[in-house]
């Protein structure tokens, strides 16, 4: 119906914002990371809390670029002319972080998750005479390690894009009232409403993700010795 009405751009709108947050969030991502990770010790659970603190700084970048890609979707409308309307409100960063607290669960769920278990499964891919892993190995685990992160922070997700997508005045725009109005639409199912094709996604994003990293990062960084 989309492409017979609107033709094939609307299955592009709202993409914009999402291109310039993900190289942006990305970047903050493994930076973060890497800094929590040099200062703590060799651990799983220092691993884990490295991720969180690094999706927890992401999210101050994601949760504003989400709600202008989700208004945009949902009115059918430039993301730039969502921003500007946004920025009129009388509370234009109450508007631009609406969901903020779900989203920092969202992105410090999956971050712990997903670069915390890569983390670890790293250490145990590299070949004997070898500082990397093979490019091969690092798809694998990190195809992985997408995939349960993408399963654990689910929920957190949908009730942020539930938040991020209610209209003004509903009782949906609190994280409380979004996680209750899909409890009473499905119960527990109605967290989990398509989970299947979206990590199927979320799989080729993390896995390409880590292996350009670590691609690139072999590029720019001598190997040791």
């Amino acid at each position: 119906r989309m492409l017979r009405e609107e033709g094939a751009t609307a299955f592009a709108r709202g993409l914009g914002p999402p291109l310039a947050n993900s190289c942006l969030m990305n970047s903050l991502m493994f930076l973060t990371f890497a800094e929590f990770r040099r200062r703590l010790p060799e651990t799983f659970a220092a691993a884990l809390f490295s991720g969180a603190v690094a999706g927890v700084v992401t999210a101050t970048l994601s949760t504003p670029f989400d709600y202008v890609k989700i208004q945009a979707q949902i009115r059918g409308a430039a993301p730039l002319d969502v921003l500007g309307a946004a920025l009129r409100e009388p509370r234009p960063l109450a508007v631009l972080f609406r969901g903020h607290a779900s989203n920092c669960l969202r992105e410090g769920v999956f971050t712990a998750v997903y670069l915390g278990s890569y983390d670890v499964a790293r250490a145990h891919l590299v070949v004997a005479g070898d500082a990397r892993p093979p490019l091969y190995a690092v798809a694998a685990a990190s195809a992985a390690s997408g995939a349960l992160a993408w399963v654990a922070n689910y929920p957190f997700d949908t009730v942020k894009s539930v938040q991020q997508s209610a209209p003004p005045g509903t009782a949906s725009r609190s994280g409380l009232g979004a996680a209750q109005a899909l409890w009473r639409r499905g119960g527990l199912a109605a967290f989990y409403r398509g989970i299947g094709p979206s990590t199927a996604r979320a799989i080729l994003v993390t896995c390409s993700r880590l292996v350009a990293f670590e691609w690139i990062r072999g590029l720019l960084v001598p190997t040791p010795g």
